[in-house]
């Protein structure tokens, strides 16, 4: 008789098959599912990050309207002084007699020539 252990049996070699070929399905299904969870967590990311520079972009665009209109603040006032300081002066300038005007003019003239 032969030994039972080294024996053909073809219906058990099926079954392994079977469950062999069950067990792939099931190793397939859990490999999409997991491909599908991380599509769905970098479709997420992707997301988040598009959303975080977005508001990073506003956040700058912000500072640098608000540094635009304190420069622009800044040069008015700026301006503003020059203008008032430029106004005292004429103002004392008409002050002067023709004498003392003519002497300040004298004064200048060879700066005023070589420019």
């Amino acid at each position: 008789m032969a030994d039972p252990l080294f024996c053909y049996n073809g219906a058990m070699d099926k079954d392994i098959l079977n469950e062999v070929i069950e067990a792939e399905k099931e190793i397939q299904q859990c490999i999409e599912q997991e491909q599908e969870r991380l599509r769905a967590w970098l479709d997420q990311v992707k997301r988040e990050a598009a959303e975080s520079v977005a508001r990073e972009e506003k956040d700058d665009q912000d500072a640098l309207g608000r540094a635009l209109e304190d420069a622009k603040r800044e040069a008015e006032a700026k301006a503003k002084q020059i203008v008032d300081d430029a106004a005292a002066q004429a103002a004392r300038t008409e002050q002067f007699d023709d004498g003392t005007l003519a002497g300040i003019v004298m004064k200048q003239l060879p700066r005023i020539l070589l420019e």
